[in-house]
């Protein structure tokens, strides 16, 4: 909380008069003191008496029918409370809603139900699907039991490759009769006329292995049925709690009113990965109804890697660019397949949301997009940081690349030539949404006059590189540049959940997004009380809110605390994901001082009987303009607790800003999402290849980055940070590969690589700032850009540093692990 807790100071940034701004300053966050003393609250800390335990037993065929399953070793084992299957699930509760409510079978365009069940039903279709609980008194007692039941399986033929998974040969789900559950083509300007037209056509083909954010805590849950209010109370770890409770109160079968889903204080970690985890509260929660008990749940670390439905998208890409002699780039050509996993969770929303930044930073009128996503004997996609947009502009940045080598041109003045320039902005992409502002050839610039300094002595000088060529190292660095998508709403997602027939006929004025709540108060102690309707995973919300409530009702940080609603109490909101939260919740702070405000000062005038024109506010403090007086807050707050109605506590809803502005008009008005906010970044990254061993070395990696106006430039960077952290693992280390009859290969950090001190090179950032036209505060989203970025600039550098052994695209897939490259250096020797 951002009060001052026991032992606490206040930091040295805070201003000891209220004519100093918080507000683009790096304020230490207020979480992290609680966080690095240990009295941080995550779910593990969460253990009510009389609780016990569940845990679950797991599938060890990635597609089998279940034929039986005997329960009565471990119902007679002394610490054996409960077992459940889906034949006992089927009685009282209903299917888990998928993240599309219904699917759209391959080109037909059919919409269908595929119900999940959140225990297997008749038959496993990955390896570590949950087939049943078992509760008892503690966890370890709990995985005992878990050993004495037996499942007999039938296996079945499985397919665990996305491009095998369209011919149908294996069906995964025989009431739908297909593995292609979706299946679109999309087309903007005449992309046909385009290719005819042009002076050269390029291609590539890129994939996209499949990984996940890996967060150090691991999902968990506590569920508590009360017998005489017949409702829940759920502690859980999830992300987008009041968003997403459908997903847990629908299974139930119970209103949402019924079923009070809260975030603990502190999560470690989620990356949208937990966005995923409602299949463990629907189980703890089912089995604490059962027991008229507590029921925890924690996921072990194995269980996260193996079958927590939290992996990321699983591509194969095909496209084409269409070029002048000139270097214009004409027309775009996207092809993919995204391999879903065993069960459709949020596909239409992670394959669409591309088309939000559908060119990058480019100017290209003619595009076509169409994709397949297919299912296959792996587990299930969620979120994950990026959304589908990662390899995107990897697939684009990599073609891009290729293209400037078809026309002899150097890549960086290819794509200096096509950048979309300041005076377009705000600029309509093909798609009809809008980037709101920003100088990239100023960005893209500078990143090049890096790049010449580390040529004159440094890194890349000319004998430094001929030097390690010599010893089998080869350097070399590629310059790349990308969009992050900012802001997400919730219109196109709800409307695809429920009706996609809707998207085409709806018109402009039937368009709602999600707000964002805010509520505060002031208490008799003078502090203000702010209370999010969102969830946080450590981005620092409570102290983006403590800085901004500062500035606006110009008192200090630690006068402000931070908490959170839960989902009855809350209303339903997007919250956070989607690189959303500075814009969206700077706003509803903004707007909760000015109704905080107001309330106060019309508080006073109705105690001094004046006008509200005769009362001022200043730095915390109420005063009379006509005569002497003035209140405090405490005093404030005090008079107003004496009335029936309290004034001084106050919510906000900010509107989501495309919804504001007629600009989005167009772009509201059809089926495609609309990110307002467009943050714009150039890399490089310095890469050492060790021709050898096939080993890549990130020698420094350099960035200029744009995401409008930094409310905390610390926390700012430290979001670049953890994301280019994680994009030098996509790029490198990670990947969840699979056997060809499902089996996975990485289950424990030993086989799934996490980027480490030892492979995250030294960070060199630098700051541009374009405040956006369509934002409360001029920030735009910059939660997701270093994820997006860094496997694409990585990629292109390995390219640009293997160029003089004409290889063709070494980095043709992500991860460019060792032994890819050793294999396409011996292929091309």
């Amino acid at each position: 909380m951002s009060k001052s807790q026991p032992g606490e100071t206040e930091t040295e940034t805070e201003r000891e008069s209220s004519s100093q701004s918080f507000t683009g300053t790096g304020l230490p966050r207020v979480e992290d003191h609680r966080i690095l003393t240990g009295k941080a609250e995550y779910i593990h800390d969460i253990t009510p008496e009389n609780c016990l335990h569940m845990t679950l037993v797991r599938s060890m065929h990635a597609h089998a029918d279940i034929a039986s399953i005997d329960a009565s070793e471990a119902e007679a084992h002394p610490e054996c409370e409960l077992v459940l299957t889906a034949e006992d699930l089927k009685e009282s509760y209903h299917p888990m809603p998928t993240g599309v409510g219904r699917v759209k079978i391959g080109a037909t365009g059919e919409a269908v139900e595929l119900p999940e069940w959140a225990l297997a039903d008749q038959t496993a279709r990955f390896v570590g699907e949950p087939v049943a609980l078992v509760v008892a008194s503690n966890r370890y007692a709990a995985e005992d039991v878990a050993d004495l039941v037996e499942v007999e399986y039938d296996t079945l033929e499985a397919v665990a490759d996305g491009m095998d998974a369209r011919e149908d040969e294996v069906v995964l789900h025989e009431s739908i009769g297909t593995n292609v559950v979706d299946n679109e083509h999309i087309e903007f300007g005449d992309p046909d006329a385009a290719f005819e037209e042009a002076d050269h056509v390029v291609e590539g083909e890129y994939s996209w292995g499949r990984i996940s954010g890996v967060p150090l805590e691991t999902a968990g849950v506590v569920a508590q049925y009360d017998e005489e209010s017949d409702s829940f109370d759920i502690d859980c770890n999830i992300q987008l709690h009041t968003l997403v409770d459908d997903m847990i109160h629908e299974p139930l079968g119970y209103d949402a009113d019924d079923v009070r889903i809260s975030v603990p204080p502190d999560v470690g970690g989620s990356y949208g990965t937990k966005i995923g985890i409602h299949r463990y509260c629907c189980l703890a929660a089912m089995a604490s109804k059962e027991l008229e008990r507590p029921v925890k749940y924690e996921e072990d670390r194995i269980e996260n890697l193996q079958g927590g439905d939290m992996h990321s998208s699983d591509r194969e890409y095909e496209v084409r660019m269409a070029v002048d002699d000139d270097g214009t780039m004409r027309g775009l050509d996207v092809w993919f397949v995204d391999d879903f996993g065993a069960f459709p969770r949020y596909p239409i929303n992670q394959v669409l949301k591309p088309l939000s930044v559908v060119t990058n930073s480019y100017e290209i009128d003619d595009v076509s997009y169409e994709y397949d996503l297919v299912l296959t004997n792996k587990t299930s996609q969620t979120a994950y940081r990026g959304f589908g947009v990662d390899p995107h502009i990897y697939a684009l940045e990599m073609l891009v690349d290729q293209a400037a080598r078809e026309i002899g041109m150097d890549p960086t003045e290819f794509r200096r030539r096509n950048l979309i320039t300041p005076d377009q902005m705000p600029y309509t992409l093909p798609s009809k949404n809008i980037y709101d502002s920003g100088d990239y050839p100023a960005t893209l610039d500078r990143i090049e006059e890096i790049i010449e300094d580390e040529r004159d002595g440094g890194l890349l000088d000319p004998e430094v590189v001929e030097s390690k060529r010599e010893e089998g190292k080869y350097r070399g660095v590629q310059p790349s540049v990308i969009i992050e998508p900012g802001v997400s709403g919730s219109d196109w997602t709800d409307r695809q959940r429920s009706n996609r027939e809707a998207l085409d006929e709806r018109s402009r004025d039937e368009v709602e997004e999600l707000p964002e709540h805010l509520r505060a108060e002031l208490r008799e102690d003078g502090t203000v009380h702010a209370f999010l309707a969102t969830d946080s995973s450590g981005q620092g919300h409570q102290t983006l809110v403590s800085q901004l409530l500062a500035d606006e009702l110009e008192i200090l940080p630690s006068d402000i605390e931070v908490g959170y609603l839960d989902s009855v109490d809350a209303p339903t909101e997007y919250g956070s994901a989607a690189s959303r939260m500075a814009v969206m919740l700077s706003g509803a702070t903004v707007g909760v001082a000015e109704r905080l405000v107001e309330s106060a000062v019309e508080l006073a005038a109705d105690h001094w009987g004046v006008s509200t024109d005769d009362v001022t506010y200043q730095d915390g403090t109420v005063e009379r303009l006509d005569a002497d007086g003035s209140f405090s807050l405490a005093d404030l707050a005090e008079l107003d607790a004496e009335r029936d109605e309290r004034l001084t506590s106050v919510s906000y809803n900010y509107d989501h800003p495309a919804t504001e502005y007629e600009e989005f008009d167009e772009a509201l008005a059809q089926k495609f999402p609309v990110y307002p906010t467009a943050a714009f970044g150039a890399n490089a990254p310095i890469v050492e290849v060790d021709v050898e061993t096939g080993e890549v070395d990130i020698l420094k990696f350099y960035t200029v980055r744009d995401c409008g106006t930094m409310l905390n430039p610390m926390i700012v960077e430290g979001q670049a940070h953890g994301g280019i952290a994680q994009g030098v693992g996509a790029a490198l280390l990670e990947e969840f590969g699979y056997e060809d009859d499902g089996q996975p290969q990485a289950i424990t950090l030993f086989d799934y690589l996490l980027p480490s001190i030892e492979t995250v090179p030294e960070i060199e950032m630098e700051h541009t700032e374009t405040p956006s036209p369509f934002t409360e505060t001029g920030a735009k989203g910059v939660g997701e850009g270093g994820m997006i970025d860094a496997p694409a600039s990585i990629a292109t550098s390995i390219n640009a540093a293997l160029d003089p052994l004409e290889i063709d695209e070494p980095a043709n897939r992500i991860p460019v692990s060792p032994d890819h490259l050793r294999t396409k250096l011996r292929d091309d020797e």
